[in-house]
């Protein structure tokens, strides 16, 4: 504080951002000062100096000094109207030649003198404009190639007929957003310049031709699925006037038989060749409570429809047994396709219950323009409750 309170007593004015002598009529303006907070920071050695010259010794050091007018570009007046010598934050030129930010007030290893205080003050007024300037250089330059990046994902979108913005939001005149390798890029006509102005437009285009073509799309299909619909009306008509019912004919007449009733009663013709082969049920619920109760661990068990996870897979192997009932499928329908399937049955109450599996033969054959299937239950195919494999002891470890 004495080595502050000394220098006070100086000229206003310093070697540093020296003036001229002033005018005679502005002498009395030259001397008027303001009163700063000029804070800074005391190392331990200049705590301890701050001590025996009289001061507080405080790490955090807030002084009250006189700035001439000649040195107010040296000060900062915040919003509050709290006006501070610039000394925080500090600028200084770091090892690659560029200036860089420290938020930190300088430290000391000493009390400083008011010409101090006033230098390292001029020295970040100095360096804070070089380190914005030196900002607005990189910004502009960051800009730049960002917007030699953005017109080359336009060039390639534009380039390639077969790219497509992104479907929502939807496309428009306007602005439009186009997938890039570091993700969604978003153009807009009113922000972008060049090249990139033409995107909006282009992707606008593409996606209101793409509409026109999935509704012509859309309109074949329904044309298509008419006329399906129209030949099995007129197959129905035929076939109920060959083998329908008094009863179905009347109500065929009326336009009120159902098409299901029709299909049942082509698919029980179509399939009477197989009536001694027992259809497949979904009771696998009841098969389970069944098996299960045989075992004495699982005498009362109750197993629900819900409580079953069923796997279903083509049989990987066939039996003699099972290979000579797809034989007989195929030769009692000409045409038939069979498939051999298998279904492994576990109960999700208990992990450690035997799984249940039953084998079915799934027969569909073509008939006109419809397509009959039926699954019939495979008895006798294999043991129900099957010795535990290594996959299943694996899983269940």
């Amino acid at each position: 504080m004495e080595a502050i309170a000394h220098a006070a007593n100086r000229r206003p004015d310093s070697s540093l951002h020296a003036v001229g002598s002033p005018a005679p009529a502005d002498a009395v303006e030259s001397m008027r000062t303001l009163t700063v907070t000029a804070d800074y920071r005391l190392s331990e050695i200049g705590r301890k100096a701050s001590l025996l010259n009289g001061g507080n010794g405080r790490a955090e050091q807030h002084v009250k000094v006189a700035v001439p007018l000649t040195r107010l570009h040296l000060v900062h007046v915040d919003g509050n109207g709290l006006a501070r010598l610039k000394l925080r934050p500090q600028f200084k030129m770091g090892a690659d030649n560029r200036v860089i930010k420290i938020k930190l007030a300088p430290i000391y290893d000493h009390p400083p003198t008011l010409d101090e205080l006033f230098q390292d003050a001029a020295r970040n007024h100095e360096l804070a404009r070089t380190y914005h300037a030196q900002g607005t250089t990189a910004q502009a330059a960051r800009r730049e190639a960002l917007n030699e990046w953005r017109n080359q994902v336009a060039l390639e979108f534009l380039g390639d007929p077969n790219r497509r913005a992104v479907v929502y939001p939807p496309p428009s005149k306007r602005r439009c957003q186009v997938m890039s390798d570091r993700g969604p890029v978003h153009f807009d006509v009113k922000r972008d310049t060049g090249v990139a102005r033409q995107v909006p437009l282009e992707a606008f285009r593409r996606f209101e031709n793409d509409i026109r073509i999935r509704h012509g799309q859309g309109a074949d299909q329904r044309s298509r699925n008419l006329a399906r619909h129209a030949q099995r009306v007129e197959m129905m008509r035929e076939w109920i006037a060959v083998h329908g019912t008094a009863d179905q004919r009347e109500r065929l007449a009326a336009g009120v038989l159902p098409f299901q009733e029709f299909l049942d009663a082509l698919t029980n013709l179509t399939f009477q060749p197989l009536s001694h082969l027992t259809p497949y049920r979904p009771d696998g619920a009841s098969r389970m409570q069944e098996r299960l109760r045989q075992l004495p661990t699982h005498a009362d068990a109750v197993v629900a429809p819900n409580e079953l996870s069923v796997a279903t897979r083509l049989l990987a192997t066939a039996t003699a047994r099972q290979w000579a009932l797809a034989t007989e499928i195929r030769n009692a329908i000409p045409g038939a396709q069979v498939q051999l399937r298998e279904r492994s049955l576990a109960w999700t109450r208990d992990a450690h219950a035997p799984k249940l599996r039953m084998v079915s033969a799934l027969v569909t054959v073509r008939v006109g323009v419809l397509l009959l299937r039926r699954e019939f239950h495979v008895p006798d195919s294999a043991p129900d409750t099957p010795e535990r494999t290594q996959e299943d002891t694996l899983i269940q470890a």
